[in-house]
């Protein structure tokens, strides 16, 4: 046969660094042909009586021996030219997929640019020497290789592992999302020309805040907020607890009260405290109630910003009651005002989210949103709208433009009403 000399892609061949040796015996090398002759037997004879490898000349006609015999290979020869008729010869195909290294030997300067996945091309135009020393190369590389196969897999079933956890997450928020939207209501009560709309916006799957419209009796009507101090799952749990354990009136025998809002407040604290443990969870709350025989509205807070009243045609003005948070002092002490509501009066309750919700007058979208009070002249830019749900509808639209650059911050919830008689 012509002596072999290999010629590569590359300016030479790298001898295989000390450390990069592996004990794995002698190089097992796989060699075919896909021409009409037995040249591929004569390599391998030459390969194992000259340089000490196991060297296996495949003839088998069965696909599937080859394949056997290719994947229990460190390296494939195949005689022929490298082009893409050679890459579909089963040999060729199968140590492509098991990453072996693929020499090719043809007769004629092989091409500078070679198929995917052959590694070197070599000219029958010198001995076998370099064909060996690239061999004993490219089976030290191995190592390597498998090490990488080894890390690549791994890391494919860590990603795999991963990307089915955060799935499951986010499927189990979407489902808490579900389930704490079940807990608002469904349409607000309408009592004594008392209306009101509510907007509820988290600033991700759930949110710290929950607000109800509850009608007491025939003649009073309760306007609740709350924020749980944090973000994410416990505080729209916590929220849920609160609002569970809002008592709006004391039952008698045979009557019953009409919980004042300090006094209600004052329940729902001594309740948190009691079912406290060594991680303490915070909240605010505003709480007001309506007689709509009077309209005379009576107001509380636990540490919460106050209820905005606006008269019919005006701008909002802040009610102010002292109140600490909830879940913090076992004697907390909740003032209470009230105010005597006229026809086309508004009140509003709202969560701080509205406090980082727009952006100061130009304000860039890399600036960072800080607190401000840009939304009470949101507020007042839509207090002349007597309808509540005008007003909520018209707060939404502001809050979707502000989204554009500005995406949100903090829950925000806000719940309107009004005298419409």
């Amino acid at each position: 046969m012509t002596s072999i000399v290999l010629r590569t892609i590359r300016p030479h061949v790298p001898s295989p660094a000390p450390d990069s040796e592996v004990d794995l015996g002698p190089p097992r090398i796989a060699v075919v042909t896909h021409q009409a002759s037995d040249a591929h037997v004569q390599v391998a004879r030459t390969l194992v009586t000259r340089f000490g490898m196991e060297a296996k000349a495949l003839s088998d006609p069965d696909p599937a021996r080859i394949a056997m015999a290719v994947r229990e290979s460190h390296a494939l020869v195949v005689i022929g030219a490298p082009t893409e008729e050679l890459l579909s010869l089963t040999a060729v195909a199968e140590a492509i997929a098991s990453m072996l290294p693929v020499v090719a030997l043809c007769a004629e300067s092989p091409p500078h640019r070679l198929p995917a996945g052959i590694s070197f091309a070599l000219a029958a135009d010198d001995g076998p020497d370099h064909l060996a020393v690239a061999l004993r190369a490219l089976v030290a590389r191995q190592r390597d290789v498998r090490l990488l196969q080894l890390d690549a897999a791994t890391a494919m079933r860590f990603s795999g592992g991963l990307r089915r956890e955060m799935e499951t997450l986010h499927g189990e928020l979407q489902l808490a999302a579900s389930v704490q939207q079940e807990f608002l209501p469904r349409t607000l009560p309408t009592l004594g020309g008392m209306t009101s709309a509510a907007l509820w916006r988290p600033a991700a799957f759930v949110s710290g805040d929950i607000y109800n419209s509850v009608r007491i009796d025939e003649h009073h009507l309760g306007l609740f907020v709350t924020d749980a101090v944090g973000h994410g799952m416990p505080a729209a749990l916590l929220t849920l607890v609160i609002a569970r354990s809002l008592q709006v009136k004391e039952i008698g025998e045979d009557s019953y009260r009409v919980l004042p809002p300090s006094e209600s407040l004052a329940r729902i604290n001594a309740e948190m405290l009691q079912r406290s443990t060594r991680m303490t969870r915070f909240a605010t709350a505003i709480y007001a109630v309506v007689d709509t025989r009077t309209h005379a509205l009576s107001v509380s807070s636990a540490g919460h910003l106050p209820l905005l009243h606006a008269r019919r045609g005006g701008l909002f003005e802040p009610v102010e009651t002292q109140g600490g948070l909830l879940g913090v002092f076992k004697d907390e002490h909740f003032s209470q005002a009230n105010i005597q509501l006229q026809p086309g009066d508004k009140v509003l309750l709202y969560s701080d989210g509205f406090e980082q919700a727009f952006s100061e007058q130009g304000q860039g979208a890399s600036s960072p949103r800080l607190p401000n009070r840009r939304y009470l002249q949101v507020f007042n830019e839509f207090a002349s709208l007597e309808d509540p749900q005008a007003f909520v509808d018209a707060i939404t639209g502001r809050l979707e433009e502000e989204r554009n650059m500005f995406p949100l911050v903090d829950d925000v919830t806000l719940l309107c009403s009004a005298w419409r008689p």
